[in-house]
This record gives C-alpha cells, structure tokens and sequence, in this order.
C-alpha cells in the first residue's frame, strides 16, 4: 500500500471542511484520519497538541483568508464603498456556499473549544467589524451608526447561515445578504 501524503496547505484546507461541519467537539482524531487518509500518528507527527493544534492551524488558515479576501479590499479607499461592500457579499456568498456551510465563528464558539482559539475567533470578528465601520463612515454615517451596522451586518450574517440550515431553504443567506445590500448604506431617518 502507498504512503499517503498531502500538503500542509492541502492538509489544512481538509481540517477545515471538517471542522466547520462537525465542529469542535465532534471533530475527532480518527475522523480526520479516516477523511484525510492519514494516519494518526501522522497527524500527531505534524500537529504535536493534536486537536488543538489542528484548530489553530485552521483559524490562522481562515485568519489568512478573511483578512485577504474581506477585509483588505473593504479597505481599499480607490474603490467606492458600495461596490466594496458588493464585492465582499459575493465573497461571502462563496466562501459560505451561498449559506450551505457553516461559520467557523459560529462552530467553534460553542462547546469547549479552548479559549485561546476562542481569543482568535474574536480579533477576526473585530477586524471584520473594524473594516466595515470605516467603510459604513466613509460613506457618511456618524461613527455610532456605522459601528452599529457594522455589528447588524455580522449577527445578520450568522443568523441567515443557522436559520438557513434549520428550515433548509436554500434561499435564506442570499436573500438576507440581498436585504443587507439594500439597508447598510442607508442613511438613518433620525
């Protein structure tokens, strides 16, 4: 029988699929040996702490991902806001599968994920929510307001992807984030 072998980048990407659909606590050792043809020692070989370590590597790994593709281009101040903020809903949209896979937020923020990869979780969601206000203020909303969209905008996002997997229609997120699209601008009646 040939050895198995895969990329750490490949290996990561693979950890990732799985814990975003089993979550932390039903992520187990023989399941991603069984899923990435690897054995378990193998696993340890590359991953020492195990588990956690996995964990790590899959948040700094999505950590990449979002600052890369959401939050630098929300940055990019040559590009008007709406059209970032359209930009980052078709990124979502994909990264999310149009609302058919889970948040890694939302996966690992239950259960007895530790609070070190907890700590992580938090400073993307900040960096996320940071990068949409000053996206909201640049387009002319006091900073309570944009602040506050910015923070509807992230539980709406969290919210469509749970709700779309309890009633399985398949429209959810892209009809939440097509709502978004229309109310993050929006200037207050006040």
């Amino acid at each position: 029988m040939a050895l198995q072998t895969i990329t750490q980048d490949a290996l990561v990407e693979s950890l990732f699929e799985i814990i975003r659909c089993h979550g932390y606590e039903g992520t187990t050792i023989a399941l991603l040996s069984d899923i990435t043809g690897l054995k378990k020692s193998s696993l340890y070989h590359r991953f020492p702490a195990g588990k956690d370590d996995m964990v790590k590597a899959v948040v700094q790994y999505v950590s990449a991902q979002l600052q890369q593709f959401i939050i630098a281009p929300l940055l990019e101040h040559q590009v008007p806001p709406e059209e970032r903020f359209s930009t980052m809903l078709v990124t979502a949209r994909g990264f999310y599968s149009a609302g058919n896979k889970n948040c890694l937020l939302n996966v690992l923020s239950l259960g007895e994920a530790k609070d070190d990869i907890k700590t992580l979780l938090q400073q993307d969601y900040t960096a996320w929510s940071a990068a949409l206000s000053a996206l909201a203020q640049e387009s002319g909303l006091t900073p309570p307001e944009a602040a506050a969209r910015a923070e509807h905008f992230l539980i709406a996002v969290q919210g469509a992807l749970v709700v779309q997997r309890l009633t399985d229609n398949p429209l959810t997120f892209d009809n939440c984030m097509a709502y978004q699209q229309k109310q993050f601008f929006r200037q207050s009646d006040d």
